[in-house]
């Protein structure tokens, strides 16, 4: 009884099982040469045929010679629907080659036939890769460098080029490894390099390689004497894009050089192992518009397992499309006597220039140790400057310039103790105005009215003149932050700049660029990418108070050094760091009557007044 039931029970199953694997009603079900046509497209796209059954046992090693030269490229392949030729069937393939921006297309014809071991097979033939293949060729693609595109001035000038270079290395295939070791070391130890980083990538080097040390600018006249008298060295002359005027604008710019590893694996095919690209700065920001798209060509050659003579012919070619030159608003007089004033500095400092009626940025001058762009993009403290935003926080709570304040010599904030700068005259302690408090940079007049004051008001009134919104103009730039402060001793920090709030000189820029236009200004360098402004519009009568506070300040206060040059000014001095007393950097922005707005800081300073301020007036002298 039990053995009757198991059996129905298996029976059951059985006819279950039969249902689920039969076809659907209606819908066609792969056959065969179906599964082959589908291997077949598969396998040619991957470059193998592997999984395809052939006529020919050495198709897959033949259908690999005629690829190789195609390097990474691989196409996309498609096939029609199959047409019978007497017991064959005959299928068209459609080829398409994204060749790193260029597109290639053609068509072949692939013969299938009834199999031995399997229903069909393909029969093999080269003209299945290209019609014009036979058995003695092969494709091989070929790629031309796009010119690229080069950045220009304002006035067009170029501030890259193509120049001449010479690269100087140790070619190890002339070499052991003691003596390869030892001209390591000593073309590194005349060439100033680290050595032992120099000499340790030689040894890892294979050994036939080159291995570069430095590419310096000109056919060799850098060069070292003692360089040339050391075994294995050679010199590889080249050109490559370069600053025109080496260190320009502080590391905007950016360079060109080979691509890395994680460039070419994100480029979706665009960028090649040994294409030139932007590797830092604009150069690399903008490297889509300035490299260009590479030209390809590819030819049909003798295969290298004969020694058929066989004349090339070309398949395919697209020329290669130049790059698009970028134009920046820099104005090169300007920069170049930025650049110029800053070299004398001897710590780290920028200067930032805004043309206030239209907010072109027009100099980014960075003295940086470790060559960052400080003047667009650090981020420091902006000290006393930031009074002006602070005061227009107060205006819109209903002060205005002749508001009567009380500065005394210190103020208390919950515990902490706010004091002046170290060079703020006693004789000006007592009462003032909001116009004197500016102008004499008096922290404990301004921190008396935190009570009218917020973090929020503060944040309004600095994005109201340029300071504290974050925009993407197409270089690195930052415009400040002004965060809310934690706490009211937070407040009362941030109100004469310090605490969390940051800046860059030219967001300082900026903001004087904004009081002397009366609306708010935001810097941009590239005129595809000027920014829109996001706070709230400066009024005439907020315009016309802050204008009144900074011209005080060059008549009567810390910029009256900049008389006869400057329209408004305010000088900064930031405090930083748990040293005591305090470490400090040194700042003054200004606006002229000729269209220009200024900031400048000097890091590890004294005071705007001392140290900022004869920067601005050898600028504008």
């Amino acid at each position: 009884m039990i053995v009757r039931r198991v059996r129905q029970w298996a029976a059951v199953v059985l006819v279950l099982l039969l249902t689920a694997c039969a076809p659907a009603p209606g819908v066609d079900q792969p056959t065969p040469l179906d599964d082959l046509i589908a291997r077949l497209i598969t396998g040619l796209a991957q470059g193998t045929l592997t999984d395809v059954p052939t006529n020919d046992p050495g198709a897959d090693a033949e259908l690999a010679e005629i690829l190789a030269g195609m390097g990474e490229f691989h196409p996309a392949v498609t096939a029609g629907p199959p047409r019978e030729t007497g017991t064959d069937r005959q299928v068209t393939l459609s080829w398409d080659w994204n060749l790193a921006g260029n597109s290639w297309s053609y068509q072949t014809v692939a013969t299938l036939t009834p199999g031995e071991t399997e229903a069909w097979q393909l029969r093999w033939g080269a003209s299945i890769v290209h019609p014009q293949l036979t058995g003695l060729t092969r494709l091989v693609h070929g790629r031309t460098p796009a010119p690229r595109g080069m950045i220009r001035a304002a006035n067009h000038d170029p501030l890259t080029a193509l120049l001449p270079v010479t690269r100087i290395g140790i070619d190890k295939s002339r070499m052991d490894d003691d003596q390869t070791r030892d001209s390591a070391t000593r073309l590194a130890q005349a060439l100033d390099l680290d050595v032992d980083a120099y000499v340790e990538r030689v040894m890892a080097a294979g050994d036939q390689a080159w291995v570069e040390a430095i590419t310096l600018r000109g056919r060799g006249q850098n060069i070292p004497d003692a360089a040339y008298d050391i075994p294995g060295v050679l010199l590889q002359r080249d050109d490559m894009v370069l600053e025109t005027v080496k260190g320009r604008a502080g590391g905007l710019i950016g360079t060109v050089g080979e691509a890395t590893a994680e460039l070419i694996e994100g480029s979706q095919g665009r960028i090649r192992a040994g294409d030139q690209v932007g590797l830092s700065g604009l150069q690399r920001r903008h490297d889509d518009t300035l490299r260009g798209v590479a030209g390809s060509t590819v030819r049909l050659v003798a295969r290298e397992s004969t020694e058929a003579d066989v004349e090339p012919v070309e398949l395919f070619t697209a020329a290669p499309v130049a790059g698009r030159d970028l134009t920046v608003s820099l104005d090169l007089p300007l920069q170049d006597k930025a650049d110029e004033i800053l070299a004398g500095v001897t710590t780290d400092a920028a200067v930032a220039v805004v043309r206030p009626s239209t907010g072109a940025v027009l100099a980014l001058s960075s003295h940086s140790s470790d060559g960052q762009p400080l003047a667009n993009f650090g981020r420091f403290p902006p000290g006393s400057t930031f009074k002006i935003a602070s005061a227009l926080a107060l205006v819109r709570q209903g002060l205005g310039p002749d508001s009567p304040l009380d500065c005394p010599a210190t103020i208390t904030v919950e515990g902490r103790t706010f004091t002046n700068y170290s060079d703020f005259p006693t004789s000006r302690v007592g009462a003032m105005t909001l116009a004197d408090a500016i102008a004499t940079s008096c922290n404990t007049a301004l921190i008396g009215q935190h009570a009218s004051l917020s973090g929020i008001r503060l944040r309004e009134a600095a994005i109201s003149l340029g300071v504290g919104a974050d925009h993407d103009v197409g270089f690195p730039a930052f415009y400040g932050e002004v965060p809310d402060p934690v706490d009211t001793v937070g407040l009362a920090a941030a109100i004469i700049g310090q605490g969390t709030v940051e800046a860059s000189p030219m967001a300082m820029a900026g903001l004087a660029a904004s009081v002397a236009a009366g609306h708010t200004v935001l810097p941009w360098l590239l005129s595809s990418n000027q920014p829109t402004p996001t706070g709230t519009p400066l009024t005439e009568d907020e315009a016309d108070a802050l204008q009144q506070m900074m011209a005080e300040t060059v008549r009567s206060g810390t910029a009256q050094s900049l008389q006869g040059i400057v329209v408004g000014a305010k000088s900064g001095t930031a405090e930083y760091g748990t040293a005591n007393p305090p470490d400090t950097h040194a700042w003054m922005i200004a606006w002229t009557d000729d269209d220009l707005a200024i900031a400048v800081l000097v890091t590890d300073a004294t005071s705007g007044a001392r140290d900022a301020a004869p920067i601005i007036r050898d600028l504008l002298s």
